[in-house]
């Protein structure tokens, strides 16, 4: 039946009988497929070269190729992820670092610590030293002093000692001399006081001085009384009583009468 709106279309009848075979060709059909399916079972490899070569063929030639290479963010993103590693395990290797020379420098401390403490001990002890000599000079100067002292006054005790004994002598010495000038000093006791005034003389330096006639010298003489008479310088006209020195020094004035020029 045919589109009264189309004329030029055919109507379904015809398009039903054109599309689907006819029931008298039905035998035929199905042993084509047959064939066809031992023919594929013949040649299995030649039907999946014929596919792949179809395949192959369907694909444009334009269409892009999917490249090895990763999407640049997620390459972005590995590199991000790389880096924050890493200064992760800097971080932690840094402590490790960081404890290892803190152990070199206290190693490399612990002698130097040593040697301050030994300098230190010396600059004690050499000081110590210093001050011990200082002391020991110190002594040595006093020691030195005292013995320097001690020989003076030991030089001056002993003339002072030698004085004291003299001085007791002396009496013994005038009574001595009271007899030789009245002439009673005979025989062995003029001998014997001549020995005894020897001795003085030579061991202690004891010297009897003062006579008659000398210049009278205030220094050395006592002068007890005074006359008139004679020229010249004043001088001795009696001797009361004869004046001793030992050396230089005066251990008794001789006492006298001075006769005074007119």
């Amino acid at each position: 039946m045919k589109d009264p709106m189309n004329p030029a279309s055919t109507p379904d009848t015809e398009n039903n009988g054109d599309s689907s075979p006819k029931q008298g060709s039905t035998p035929q059909v199905e042993q084509d497929a047959a064939k066809n399916a031992d023919n594929t079972a013949d040649s299995p490899s030649q039907d999946g070269c014929s596919d792949l070569e179809d395949s192959a063929a369907a694909v444009p030639g334009d269409a892009p190729v999917a490249e090895e290479t990763e999407n640049p963010d997620e390459n972005a993103a590995f590199a991000d992820l790389a880096a924050r590693l890493g200064e992760e395990i800097n971080d932690e290797d840094a402590p490790v670092e960081e404890t290892a020379n803190a152990g070199e420098s206290d190693a490399d401390s612990a002698p130097n610590q040593e040697i301050e403490k030994l300098k230190a001990q010396v600059a004690e002890l050499n000081e110590q030293l210093a001050r011990s000599r200082a002391e020991i000079y110190n002594l040595q100067q006093e020691y030195s002093g005292y013995v320097k002292r001690s020989k003076t006054e030991m030089s001056a005790h002993h003339a002072e000692g030698k004085k004291a004994v003299l001085q007791v002598l002396l009496s013994v010495l005038d009574d001595v001399q009271a007899a030789r000038d009245a002439g009673d000093l005979k025989g062995p006791f003029e001998a014997i006081a001549k020995k005894m005034e020897n001795t003085l003389e030579t061991n202690f330096g004891l010297t009897r001085y003062g006579s008659v006639g000398e210049e009278f010298d205030p220094n050395v003489h006592e002068a007890l009384m005074a006359q008139s008479g004679g020229e010249g310088e004043p001088s001795i006209a009696q001797v009361l009583q004869p004046g001793y020195k030992v050396g230089e020094n005066v251990l008794r004035a001789t006492k006298v009468i001075v006769n005074n020029p007119d």
